[in-house]
Formats: C-alpha cells, sequence, structure tokens
C-alpha cells in the first residue's frame, strides 16, 4: 500500500491540535476520534516520511513532539498553508473537518489537478459546520475532492445540503454546474486491542461499587448532555420496566463527563426521579482506568441517542470490542456499526415527516434559537420505541448465553471492519481513486479572486507607478545604521516583514554611490537581479529620502 501511495504523490494530514485530545481541551467525540485517527494513521498508513499540512508554520513542531511521544521514529515534512508551499508533494491530503480551510484558494495558483483534499465528518447539526457546507461550493472544489461521510444517514445529510446549495448557485448565478465533492462512506475506526478486557477488571471495579457478580450492569459511556447526546428518560423507564417484569437486580451505571453543573445535576435528578427498584448512579469517564476497564464490569451497553448532532458513535463500536453486546436506537450511523440481532439489538425511533420543521429551521436560521435551544425543539420531536427498548433489553437481561454469543460476534465484527487496520486501507484506496482522476484532469491554473495583486487592485491610488526607465540617484551617504533606522521606524521590524533583506538595500546605496545617475534597469543589471526586485529596492529607499528620483511620477503608457 506504501508503494501505491508513491506512485499516487501520496498521502498527507492536516494537523491542528484541537483536532486531537490534550490537555486543557474538552474531552468530545470529536477529538477522541481525532486522536483514535492519528494513531492508526501512524500504525497502518505506511510511507517512509510522514507529510503533514498545518496552517502555520510552528504547528509543525507541535506535531513532531506528539507523534514522537507515541514513539514515531520516521521523518516528518511539514507544510504550511500560511507560506504558499507547493501542495502537489503531499498528494491527498486529509483534513478532520468537511471543510479544507483556504487550501483550495492555494491549489487554485498552483494548478487544480496538483492535489485533493478529503474532509471528514463528526457533528453536521452546528451553524459552523452548515455554514462551512455552505461556503465550500464557492471555493474552487473538484470532483477529485471528498467529503469522507461517516455513516448512510450522514452522507444523505451533507448530499441534501450540498445539492441545496448548488441550487442555490445555479439560481442566483445562472450557472450550468457547481463541481461538488465526492461523498464516500467510510466508517470511523478504533484500536479494538485497547478495549480488550484486562485481567481482574470485572471483580476489581465490581468490587469498588459494591455490585454482586450475579446482579446485571446495564452502562452508558458519553457526555452527559441531554440535548446533545442522549436523553435518559426512555432508557430508565425501560430498565425500570425490565426489573418489575423480572426482579432482577439491575444497576445502570451511566459513564460520562461534563463541565456544566446544570446539565449534571438533570441526570442526577433523572436517576433520583424515575429509578425505583434500579440501581442507578454516575461515574466520571474522565477517570483513565475506570474508562479503560468499565467495559469489563458491564453486561450490556446501550446509549438512548436521539440527538440530531450525533453522526457516527463511537461508544457502541468501542463497547462491542470489549465483547459487550450493544442495544441501540435505529438512529444515524448506529445502524451501520450494529448487526441487529446479531450483535445486539436496534431499537425503532421516529420523528415527524419531512416538510414539518420549517419553523425550526426559520428560527434557527435567523439565530431565534441558539444551538442548543434547536436541539431542544428538534429531540423533543423524536420517539424511541419504549416498549421495544424494554423487549431489547429483557431479552439479554434474562438470557447470560445470548449475551455471551452476541458479545463474541460484536468483537468478531468489529475487529473485521471497524479496527483502524480494515479502516486506513479504505482512505488510501480513497486517495489512490482520487489521485487516478486529478492525472486525467487537463491541468489548469486560475487567479484566486481574493488573492488579487495589491498593485493592481489599487492601482488608480497613485500619481503614478515606478517603471524600469526611471532613472535615480543617491542622496547624501546613508549609511546602514540609516537604513536600519529607517527600517525601524517604518514598523517593518515591529511586524517582522521585509519585501528585500537590509544588505541589499545597502549594496544598492553602494552602487549608486559608485555609477552615479543609473536607470533602475541599470541597477538591476549591476546588483544581478530582476528589474522588479530593484524597483523595491528603490521604492524602499526613496521612501526615506536616501534615494531620489530624477523625474516625478509618470503614468502608464
Amino acid at each position: 500500500m506504501a508503494e501505491q501511495m508513491t506512485e499516487t504523490g501520496g498521502t498527507a494530514i492536516y494537523f491542528h491540535p484541537d483536532a486531537i485530545e490534550g490537555d486543557g481541551r474538552e474531552l468530545v467525540g470529536r477529538r477522541s476520534a481525532g486522536s483514535s485517527f492519528l494513531k492508526g494513521y501512524l500504525e497502518h498508513a505506511g510511507g517512509d516520511t510522514l507529510r503533514i499540512v498545518t496552517d502555520v508554520a510552528n504547528a509543525g513542531a507541535t506535531f513532531e513532539k506528539t507523534v514522537r511521544a507515541m514513539g514515531e521514529t520516521r521523518p516528518i515534512e511539514a507544510l504550511s498553508l500560511k507560506t504558499g508551499a507547493s501542495l502537489a508533494p503531499a498528494g491527498t491530503i486529509f483534513f478532520p473537518t468537511p471543510g479544507y480551510q483556504q487550501a483550495p484558494w492555494l491549489r487554485m495558483r498552483q494548478g487544480m489537478n496538483s492535489a485533493s483534499f478529503v474532509g471528514i465528518t463528526h457533528t453536521v447539526s452546528t451553524r459552523r459546520i452548515i455554514e462551512g457546507l455552505h461556503s465550500l461550493l464557492a471555493q474552487p472544489v473538484q470532483p477529485w475532492d471528498a467529503i469522507i461521510c461517516t455513516s448512510r444517514a450522514v452522507k444523505s445529510v451533507v448530499a441534501t445540503q450540498l445539492e441545496a446549495e448548488s441550487r442555490f448557485y445555479m439560481d442566483r448565478f445562472g450557472a450550468s454546474r457547481v463541481p461538488v465533492p465526492q461523498l464516500p462512506v467510510i466508517p470511523l475506526g478504533i484500536a479494538t486491542g485497547d478495549f480488550v478486557p484486562r485481567d481482574g477488571a470485572r471483580a476489581a471495579l465490581r468490587g469498588r461499587f459494591d455490585v454482586p457478580e450475579d446482579a446485571i450492569v446495564v452502562m452508558t459511556m458519553g457526555r452527559l448532555s441531554v440535548v446533545e447526546k442522549a436523553n435518559l428518560t426512555p432508557l430508565v423507564i425501560a430498565l425500570e420496566q425490565v426489573a418489575d417484569r423480572t426482579g432482577k437486580d439491575i444497576h445502570l451505571w451511566v459513564t460520562g463527563w461534563t463541565k456544566r453543573e446544570d446539565e449534571e445535576a438533570l441526570h442526577h435528578e433523572a436517576l433520583d426521579r424515575l429509578c425505583h427498584r434500579v440501581e442507578a448512579r454516575i461515574l466520571d469517564g474522565r477517570e483513565p482506568d475506570l474508562r479503560r476497564d468499565i467495559w469489563a464490569a458491564a453486561d450490556i451497553f446501550t446509549l438512548p441517542v436521539d440527538s440530531i448532532q450525533e453522526t457516527f458513535g463511537l461508544a457502541p463500536v468501542e463497547a462491542m470490542a470489549a465483547g459487550l453486546p450493544v442495544v441501540m436506537p435505529d438512529w444515524d450511523g448506529f445502524r451501520d456499526t450494529v448487526l441487529n440481532g446479531k450483535t445486539g439489538f436496534l431499537v425503532p425511533t421516529r420523528t415527524m415527516p419531512p416538510g414539518t420543521g420549517d419553523v425550526l429551521a426559520q428560527r434557527f436560521a435567523n439565530g431565534q434559537d441558539g444551538y442548543l435551544q434547536h436541539l431542544a425543539l428538534v429531540q423533543a420531536q423524536v420517539q424511541i420505541d419504549v416498549p421495544a427498548y424494554a423487549d431489547a433489553l429483557e431479552r439479554l437481561i434474562t438470557d447470560a448465553e445470548l449475551r455471551a454469543r452476541m458479545g463474541a460476534q460484536g468483537q468478531a465484527h468489529v475487529r473485521a471492519s471497524l479496527d483502524w487496520s480494515v479502516v486506513i486501507p479504505q482512505y488510501l484506496d480513497l486517495a489512490a481513486a482520487l489521485a487516478e482522476q486529478r492525472r486525467q484532469a487537463k491541468p489548469e491554473r486560475r487567479v484566486n479572486p481574493m488573492a488579487i495583486d495589491p498593485f493592481t487592485l489599487y492601482r488608480e491610488y497613485p500619481s503614478g507607478h515606478i517603471r524600469a526607465d526611471d532613472r535615480v540617484r543617491l542622496n547624501g551617504t546613508p549609511g546602514k545604521e540609516d537604513i536600519e533606522l529607517h527600517d525601524k521606524l517604518s514598523a517593518r521590524q515591529l511586524y517582522h516583514r521585509h519585501p528585500v533583506p537590509l544588505d541589499q538595500l545597502h549594496i544598492a546605496c553602494t552602487m549608486l554611490g559608485q555609477h552615479g545617475e543609473v536607470s533602475v534597469a541599470e541597477l538591476a543589471e549591476l546588483m544581478k537581479m530582476k528589474v522588479t526586485r530593484a524597483m523595491v529596492i528603490v521604492m524602499m529607499l526613496a521612501k526615506s529620502d536616501m534615494v531620489r528620483f530624477a523625474t516625478g511620477p509618470r503614468p502608464d503608457q
């Protein structure tokens, strides 16, 4: 596979520290997925050199520190978008969001088929993501770009949004075509070995929380947010029904984390008010050892997700990797990862019919409802079938053999389909296909309309423009100290930007002192440089009256 990537121009990943877990950054799904992807990519992408693309140059040092701590030893080649580096060596660049930063505009000058960009979906319901998709088609994206959709349900969301945007551009501007990126469906992956139960973990955790071995532990895992993740109500009601019908000793471990006291209080209230027969507790999923071993102490995994913020859901995949049977809503990406009746059960869900949410859409678009308010309004009209939920949980709670069989089948399923060793090759195959499409495309360069030469854009501002035949002479005897002083007073040192090195200004003064009045073109010849560079030097020196023009500004002929 690494050899194939060499033939097709290679691959690179866009790196931003916010896309992975780290000190001071809140533990959220996209960062967990980003950290897991990085480890999987390092292990399975192959190649003798790691190529990364960053927004700014110093992010490369952060990346190197991060991967060296993981044991990575290969040389690293970092390209910065801010420096305008050629993207061609990167080949296909994988981004941690659906968008591509400003890379399409950079590629526009370098050649439309010089590289491919591949984004990935996580949450697709936030205003930032929706606006990103809205603006994406205004950028010079190409058919050899892609957005990886982690589930079929998410692909339908992105496709619907891009179709609406395409229609808008066609209606607004009379466009005959609007290039859109490809939308392949590739799941998120995990390192399955990270979730294999460790010896003694089950007994240790059950002992810690005083749970008998013959009791049934049902666990959840995820951020504690009712509207962004899961409303516990259907789950608790279903478990209470099962406890009443079976008389089983059932424990519910709500494993999660939140920085919001109101959300944590709401979860505690839900368990206090609705749990009567079920023994429920909230556990802090940020505790590393607990998060690693909690799966071993449980018997069943579930999470009553009913939020449109969810797209794929790593938690049930992790649970299956740990050997747990899962009961999940038949909602978004869960139907792609949970094999109903084999690795667990999918519980039916309902929403309002299409076309009945126009008011909600307008309120959100107008800013009348913030994101969390919008989620709350939509979630109120999403139902998880509670009787079916209870039936699925009861089947597993009352049948130890079924739990064991589904748990084993879940482990095998995740190893075969959702481990990074299986998923990363799908990324590389996509990169190879996009590279082949680039090779067949006609080379094309265009001017970025947001990067017009300022001396073209503002050409009507000055009285005239410097010309190659303008004659110039030295004024006085400026030395290095004078040049450095005026450079400082012009704030170029303050902002760390110099059109040319200061020593070239001094050399120009020396040449003019030796040769007297010369044309700009003649000065360029004396200094063995392009005329345009000599023009810059003359302009900088003339700004401080160290050089004078023989005549006043002349308009272009």
